[in-house]
């Protein structure tokens, strides 16, 4: 029978990374291991603390959206960074871009692999895992964090939750087979450490990041606020931005927003 317990020593003793998982926090249950990293945060823990939930209670991704976290089946975790402020814009880019490569290494076809713009990746058209980026700023620098959430669904079957059936996806249900959620978060943590090093010696990630992207070039509908965009995914700037060619040939560019596709 697969076994695919989690445990602070068993995460510990797994990772082979220096900076990522520098500490381990482990909960069986919890309300949001973003608000558990935040306050670790605020405690002074150092960058790198890793705080991992076999189910959250009030899992939640972009806009407060409720994140569905059955237990013991999927990857809830957040990751404490203290970058400084010129590269919390590639954050979305790092995370999104890790849980990429790692799943593209796996994937039964490589071209099912993509994110969605900002911050989705999907295989096969549907998302697998979401991130979530949340930063504490002042100007007092020594102060700053960022949180990076990341929700990955792995051995479960959305089929059994009405509000995602027709739009989410795992990965046992695209290979087959069930998952060590073990090795998955050490592989993710080894590329997350991989493209968080590089930005920090003054490497940007943007580029690799773009080729993943399924939206550009596509018509879309953006919601953002109140306020709803539609147009050409033309590109994205340096700090991920999407720029928008609308209807009347002038450009828009959107910070964040939820993409819809047009058809």
């Amino acid at each position: 029978m697969f076994s695919d317990h989690l445990s602070k020593g068993i995460i510990e003793s797994s990772l082979t990374t220096t900076r990522m998982g520098y500490r381990v926090t482990y909960s069986s249950t919890t309300g949001s291991t973003m608000d558990d990293a935040s306050k670790l945060a605020r405690d002074n823990a150092p960058e790198g603390t890793l705080v991992v939930a076999e189910q959250q209670t009030a899992g939640r991704g972009r806009f407060q959206r409720t994140w569905v976290s059955p237990p013991a089946v999927n990857l809830y975790f957040s990751l404490l960074l203290r970058p400084r402020t010129e590269h919390t814009s590639q954050l979305t880019m790092m995370a999104s871009l890790a849980l990429s490569r790692v799943l593209h290494s796996i994937a039964l076809d490589k071209d099912q692999v993509a994110i969605k713009w900002p911050n989705d990746v999907r295989m096969g058209g549907r998302k697998i895992g979401g991130i979530l980026i949340e930063n504490s700023l002042s100007q007092e620098s020594v102060d700053n964090f960022s949180i990076v959430g990341m929700g990955v669904n792995v051995n479960f079957d959305p089929g059994e939750y009405p509000e995602i059936r027709d739009t989410a996806t795992s990965l046992q249900c695209e290979l087959g087979h069930p998952v060590s959620r073990l090795a998955l978060l050490g592989a993710i943590m080894e590329e997350m450490e991989e493209l968080y090093l590089a930005i920090r010696q003054g490497n940007s990630v943007r580029e690799e990041w773009v080729s993943m992207l399924d939206t550009l070039g596509q018509q879309v509908q953006v919601a953002w606020g109140e306020q709803v965009y539609e147009g050409y995914a033309q590109g994205v700037d340096e700090g991920g931005s999407l720029v928008l060619r609308l209807g009347d040939g002038s450009l828009q560019t959107l910070a964040a927003g939820e993409v819809t596709l047009r058809t």
